[in-house]
């Protein structure tokens, strides 16, 4: 879809700004392509916007602990600001307020205020201090007033990104965040996002850039500013994720009866279809370097013979969900597989992403279309196991699923509601119909990232939001 697009051009196509009124939490679990994965392209940059809130009456860095916050910094078209500093805070007094978020730099502006609203223990507190995008510093805030402590009400996580290009965050060294056809998982108050890392070369032929190099994790905290983790399991010296092989699709979940984490996968021939198979790897902490297991098999030694898939939890059982409907119940270690179910609401069918709303369970799925972008479908059922109706569209017809193919949708239940928050992949040259471009370097795929209304067995994205904020304290969304 769409011609390869130069990196330097990510930072005009979409904005990410993020506004910080009080403590954030967050997290999630996704999926990724088949055999002729859908659609994938496209990227835009992110940008969090504002300096720094200053801090009145607390010692800790870009947390505003006793009163209001300082002005965010007024340098225009800043490259971004890092939080405010705290000036050590007065003896004495009770617990400051949260300061609010400042309005730092100008456009495209970078930094990022955040402001905890922790107890703090100043009477006023001192001049807050907030850097306002370049390295010019914002004006000085007043001293705060004393006050109650942090509100609970959440921080704001301001998502912006156009249709045509989707979202490309940027990690902390200041590269795309690469990691697609994945999932998100959620650990206290953290994100970790895993996916297919892409590489790109001129001279190697369109199998080779898409053949399998590594899967990667990224964390965050507010769907915003990404910390690049690590490459989880790179490439192996032979076998299924060896040279000149496809991996793709890693899906992490926590093994209900061990805690241990397991990563499952697709694994197959350059062409999709001389051999394929689930593999999985393990690693006892979710950020960890994980250890490749092998093909996933029953214990007859049959394999799950599948390409794209997902894998998801429900209670105190674990499953694998491939393309066309298939359901695998794994074993207890998670190591293995113990029976299998398909359901024709799916045939012929890719990318499935399951979640659970109310009683209801939804699968999203897109038909077979390469990396082109495709009109997403959905089913629903009363249980994982079935029986399962398909319902329709999640967007609508002729939008191509808002040039994305379904990878995650993560439930952010919060104090005064639940976000289904859909996170698609927008690959490489998506919008190209024809597939003549369509996927030639996923290395600069990028994201959308949506709300899901669902309401009983209903699940869509009746239009696209160019921007929508999110309160992941509060599990709500606007826009």
């Amino acid at each position: 879809m769409g011609s390869v697009r130069r990196l330097a051009a990510l930072a005009d196509l979409a904005i990410v700004t993020v506004a910080v009124a009080a403590y954030l939490t967050g997290g999630c679990a996704a999926n990724q392509p088949d055999e002729g994965a859908s659609g994938r392209g496209g990227r835009s940059a992110t940008a969090t916007g504002g300096a720094g809130g200053g801090s009145g009456g607390s010692s800790n860095p870009g947390s505003a602990s006793g009163g209001a916050s300082a002005s965010g910094g007024t340098t225009p078209a800043a490259s971004g600001g890092a939080a405010g500093t705290g000036i050590p805070a007065a003896t004495g007094g009770s617990p400051g307020s949260g300061g609010g978020t400042s309005n730092g730099g100008g456009p495209m502006t970078t930094g990022s205020g955040d402001a905890s609203g922790a107890a703090g223990s100043a009477s006023g507190g001192a001049a807050g201090r907030g850097p306002g995008g370049d390295t010019a510093g914002g004006r000085t805030g007043s001293a705060g007033a004393t006050g109650n402590g942090g509100s609970a009400a959440g921080a704001v996580s301001i998502i912006a990104g156009a249709v045509a290009t989707g979202i490309t965050w940027m990690d902390d060294h200041g590269n795309p965040v690469n990691a697609h056809g994945g999932g998100l998982n959620r650990e206290g108050d953290t994100f970790y996002l895993s996916g297919e890392h892409f590489t790109y070369q001129a001279s190697a032929t369109y199998d080779q850039n898409n053949s399998f190099k590594a899967f990667a994790m990224y964390s965050t905290t507010d769907l915003v500013r990404w910390k690049f983790e690590r490459k989880i399991l790179e490439q192996q010296p032979s076998g299924e994720l060896g040279p000149n092989r496809v991996g793709e699709r890693p899906h992490i979940i926590k093994c209900p009866a061990t805690g241990e984490y397991v990563l499952i996968a697709h694994a197959g021939s350059i062409d999709y279809q001389t051999d394929k198979e689930a593999v999985y790897a393990t690693s006892p902490t979710i950020n960890g370097a994980y250890t490749y297991r092998g093909p996933l098999g029953d214990a007859s030694g049959a394999l799950i013979v599948h390409s794209d898939m997902s894998a998801y939890v429900d209670g105190s059982d674990a499953y694998v969900l491939t393309e066309s409907g298939h359901v695998y119940r794994l074993a207890s270690d998670c190591h293995s597989w113990t029976t299998h179910t398909s359901y024709s609401a799916m045939a012929n069918m890719e990318s499935p992403t399951v979640f659970k709303a109310g009683g209801t369970y939804f699968w999203l799925m897109s038909t077979k279309t390469g990396w082109r972008a495709n009109d997403n479908e959905y089913a629903t059922a009363p249980a994982i196991t079935g029986p399962w109706t398909k319902r329709g569209l999640i967007a609508p017809a002729g939008e191509r699923t808002w040039l994305s193919q379904s990878t995650c949708v993560l439930p952010i239940a919060g104090a005064s509601g639940t976000v289904y928050l859909y996170l698609g992949d927008h690959w490489a040259g998506t919008e190209d119909t024809t597939g003549a471009t369509a996927g030639k370097n996923n290395s600069l795929a990028s994201y959308v990232l949506q709300p899901l209304v669902v309401s009983g067995t209903s699940a869509s994205m009746p239009k696209y939001l160019a921007s929508w904020k999110l309160n992941i304290a509060a599990g709500t969304w606007s826009e």
